[in-house]
């Protein structure tokens, strides 16, 4: 049902626009329509290119009264990477232990690959919208002012956090020392082999036992208990930042000429976008870091604290068009 009003709705709004662009071109043919001009409906077409933090776009914008006009266009955050490092520790019993050398050391004798000490998560925006606003002037005599209701339209994931191409080795073997943990925590040293039919001296055993788990120590759940990311099965480490799809706006803006036929506008529009609350931010494993975890390390709780603060969405967009008559 919603799905369909909103298919409805901007199919509206773009046969809305196409038509404004046709009309323009009525004077010219001389077939202009009184009614229209009279009115102020579909007078003109605005073009426009926007920047500001909802990122790079384009609008089209037409009167449908004398005092409002309906915007429609796109915008668009490039894509960019945030780096974000991450330590890699051995623990058991939820501790961190210093044992991290001599398990690098023996998954390099086991599988010929080295575990790094860290790991290199690059973040990236992911904020592609369609807009659909009505501007309102309050101010007949002073058609600068304008204030701005409407939605954008979007993907819900908002934000994307994937480790490096690179790491990708060290991930698949710290998957592949967890699961020869595992299996080591549940054999008999006495009945069992380590490997084919060589067995493991109660000394080597113990040893090993004591080398702990691998995982990135993220953060702590709320009750104080330590969490640590360890890679999805495909030996990758990533997350999303999740809104709402529909994010109603609100704004107010200022435009004013730069040429004598006053065509040529520039302006500038403050708003807040209405996107659900902060974002969710879900680890591949399906921890919430908004919600799950308190005392996130490092530039991820930078992040973190900031996306918490965006209950939200600060607009500030700057614009210039040209008006076609």
């Amino acid at each position: 049902m919603i799905k369909r009003l909103l298919s409805s709705v901007l199919s509206r709004a773009l046969s809305l626009i196409y038509v404004s662009a046709m009309l323009t071109a009525l004077p010219a043919m001389g077939q202009e329509s009184s009614w229209f001009r009279r009115n102020g409906v579909c007078t003109s077409l605005d073009v426009a290119f926007t920047a500001g933090t909802t990122g790079l776009g384009f609008e089209l914008s037409t009167p449908v009264t004398k005092w409002a006009s309906l915007r429609a266009g796109m915008d668009g955050i490039p894509k960019f990477n945030l780096p974000m490092h991450f330590d890699i520790n051995t623990y058991t019993d939820g501790v961190v232990s210093d044992n991290f050398s001599k398990v690098q050391e023996m998954m390099y004798k086991m599988t010929g690959e080295t575990i790094d000490e860290n790991v290199t998560m690059n973040a990236r925006p992911n904020m592609l919208n369609f807009k659909l606003l009505v501007d309102v002037f309050p101010f007949q005599n002073n058609r600068h002012w304008h204030f701005t209701a409407g939605f954008y339209l979007g993907s819900s994931i908002v934000g994307r956090a994937l480790n490096a191409d690179d790491e990708t080795n060290s991930l698949v073997a710290m998957n592949i020392y967890n699961r020869f943990y595992n299996r080591l925590l549940h054999m008999d040293p006495v009945e069992d082999p380590f490997f084919g039919d060589i067995y493991l001296t109660p000394e080597r055993y113990e040893e090993m036992v004591s080398y702990g788990w691998m995982g990135i120590h993220i953060g702590d759940f709320k009750d104080g208990t330590p969490y640590y990311m360890t890679p999805a099965p495909n030996g990758s480490v990533s997350a999303k930042a999740i809104a709402n799809r529909f994010k109603p706006y609100l704004g107010f803006g200022y435009s004013g000429a730069c040429d004598r036929q006053k065509r040529l506008n520039v302006g500038v529009e403050a708003g807040v976008l209405f996107w659900g609350g902060a974002p969710n931010v879900i680890i591949h494993d399906g921890v919430n870091m908004n919600k799950d975890l308190i005392n996130v390390r490092g530039r991820v709780g930078d992040y973190l604290s900031l996306m918490k603060a965006l209950v939200v969405y600060p607009v500030i967009n700057f614009k210039i068009s040209y008006t076609l008559k």
